[in-house]
C-alpha cells in the first residue's frame, strides 16, 4: 500500500529534508516517528530536498507499507511522536507506482520580505528584513526572464543535480502582500540553492547594482560566481507540490 503523506515544517533547526550522516534532518524525524509507529522500518521519499532552514507547508513525501494502515491512524499516530516543529497535515492511499518526486508536476516556492524600520521577532523566524529601497518594478520586469526552460547553472550551490542544470520555471514575479515583499516561483523542479541565488540576484537589479537584461545573460549555463548572493535560507517556503489528475488520490478517483 501507498500512501501520500503531505507536511508542515519549520526548517530553522533542521539542515534540510534530505537525510544526512552527520546532521538532524526532516526525513530522519519523520522516518523515526513512522517507524515507532508501524513497529517497523520505514523509508520516506520527498518531493523536494529543500534545503537547511527552509521551510514548508506542503512538502508531499511517499512510503510504501507491506499491510494496509488507516490514512487518519497515519496522521494522528505520527504527530503524536514528532515534535512541534513538524507536522504531518494529511495522509492519502495512492495507486501503486506513486512517487513523490518522480511524478510532480509542479512547486510552488514563496520568499517574504519586510521592508519596515524594525523586524518583529515574531517574524524573524520566516521572513527576511530589507532595509531601504528596491525598485520593485525592475525587479518584476527581470523576474519575467526566469520564465521558460533554462540552464540555471549559475544559480546553482555546489552540492546540487549539477549534471542536470535545465529546469523549466512556469511562473516568477514580485507582490506586496500584507506589508511584506513576496517572491513567487513554480517551476517543475529546482537546483540546491536555486530559488535563493536568484533572489538574491533579482535583489541587485532592484538596488541598481545590476541591469535587468543580465538575468537573461546568467540563464545560458554562466558559473555561480557570476550570479549574486544566496539570500538567507529562513525567508523560503515550500508552498505546495502538484501532480498531474492521473496521480490523484484512490479516495477522490473512487468518488468517496
Amino acid at each position: 500500500m501507498v500512501f501520500r503523506l503531505t507536511l508542515s515544517y519549520r526548517g530553522t533547526s533542521y539542515a534540510g529534508w534530505q537525510r544526512q550522516n552527520n546532521a538532524t534532518t526532516v526525513q530522519q524525524v519523520v522516518e523515526r516517528a513512522l517507524s515507532d509507529l508501524l513497529s517497523q522500518p520505514v523509508h520516506v521519499v520527498g518531493a523536494s530536498r529543500t534545503d537547511a532552514g527552509v521551510h514548508a507547508r506542503g512538502q508531499v513525501a511517499h512510503l510504501e507499507l507491506p499491510i494496509d494502515f488507516p490514512a487518519r491512524g497515519l496522521v494522528h499516530g505520527a504527530n503524536q511522536r514528532l515534535p512541534e516543529d513538524i507536522r504531518v497535515m494529511a495522509a492519502e492511499r495512492m495507486r501503486e507506482g506513486f512517487h513523490a518526486r518522480k511524478h510532480a508536476a509542479f512547486k510552488l516556492y514563496r520568499y517574504r520580505f519586510v521592508q519596515g524600520p524594525v523586524l518583529s521577532p515574531l517574524d524573524a523566524l520566516f521572513v527576511v528584513h530589507l532595509p531601504g529601497v528596491v525598485d520593485l518594478a525592475a525587479m518584476r520586469l527581470a523576474a519575467e526572464h526566469l520564465v521558460g526552460e533554462h540552464d540555471f547553472t549559475a544559480f546553482a550551490l555546489s552540492g546540487g543535480s549539477h549534471t542536470q542544470p535545465v529546469r523549466r520555471i512556469d511562473e516568477a514575479g514580485w507582490r506586496r502582500d500584507s506589508g511584506a515583499l513576496e517572491f513567487r516561483v513554480v517551476g517543475n523542479g529546482f537546483l540546491r540553492g536555486m530559488v535563493r541565488s536568484i533572489v538574491g540576484t533579482l535583489l541587485e537589479v532592484g538596488r541598481g547594482q545590476r541591469s535587468i537584461d543580465d538575468i537573461q545573460r546568467l540563464l545560458d549555463g554562466r558559473p555561480r560566481s557570476e550570479a549574486g548572493p544566496t539570500a538567507p535560507a529562513r525567508g523560503l517556503t515550500l508552498e505546495r507540490v502538484g501532480y498531474p489528475p492521473e496521480w490523484r488520490p484512490l479516495t477522490e478517483q473512487e468518488g468517496l
